[in-house]
């Protein structure tokens, strides 16, 4: 299966949009000093391991830092079976606050 891309500065909006959720594949620790605003923490490291408990009904926008691993899960989640759009660029181009 195939996945989208889109910009990290779109994030919110395309949530809104999709009625997505929006997924950091970061490690928990990463996760807790600071995240996009109605984010749920799955680490890479589950995703690779097929511990996957998210509803194949709803879309999956996944970030991390910088965009490597999170087009390593869109890819995973992608062959599982879920519709996915990747965050290009990673947390470290996302200029809006983050929640903790």
């Amino acid at each position: 299966m195939a996945f989208e891309n889109i910009n990290i500065r779109q994030i919110v909006e395309t949530a809104l949009r999709y009625d997505a959720i929006i997924v950091d594949v970061r490690p928990l620790d990463r996760f807790l000093s600071g995240h996009i605003p109605m984010a749920v923490n799955l680490p890479l490291e589950q995703v690779e391991q097929g511990l996957v408990n998210l509803p194949r009904s709803r879309v999956l926008i996944v970030y991390c830092d910088t965009g490597g691993g999170s087009i390593r899960a869109a890819r995973q989640l992608s062959e599982m079976g879920y519709r996915v759009i990747n965050c290009i660029g990673g947390l470290k181009n996302y200029k809006a606050s983050l929640t903790k």
